[in-house]
């Protein structure tokens, strides 16, 4: 068993793509980073690459698999190795983040080129389900 992270958003490509680069993206989605002996200190620890390129085309997005980990090296490994051939390479945006405890909470941010991540402070009290033992956060709206 692992833990699982699902992830919300685009990031987009800074600069219009042209085939060649999707191309070379393309190739490096989905691979598992252990099979690229080539990626050496870079993939260290890492596993694999589960992100696509959206349906327009216009960046890349969370693949749905189970047990993703490391997102946040992973798109810095992806810029990094696009970077070697196309130096102008770079992504904007963010992807939210919900680990399976509730309040694993965090946005993985692109700020000058690199990824990393913002951590999201639950606000809510939070309470433990006496059926099933899972915790969750309790929020009240706010009247006027």
């Amino acid at each position: 068993m692992g833990y699982s992270t699902d992830f919300k958003g685009t990031l987009k490509f800074k600069n219009e793509i042209f085939g060649s680069q999707l191309a070379l993206l393309n190739s490096i989605l989905g691979e598992d980073c252990r099979d690229h002996p080539e990626w050496k200190e870079e993939a260290r620890g890492l596993y694999y690459i589960q992100l696509k390129i959206t349906d327009n085309f216009d960046g890349i997005e969370w693949d749905g698999c189970e047990k993703t980990g490391g997102m946040v090296e992973i798109v810095n490994l992806i810029t990094l190795l696009m970077k070697k051939k196309y130096p102008d390479f770079e992504f904007t945006g963010s992807l939210s983040a919900q680990g399976e405890r509730f309040d694993d909470r965090w946005t993985l941010i692109i700020e000058d080129g690199i990824a990393y991540k913002k951590n999201i402070k639950v606000e809510g009290d939070v309470v433990r389900c006496p059926h099933c033992d899972q915790e969750f956060e309790l929020t009240q709206e706010k009247g006027e």
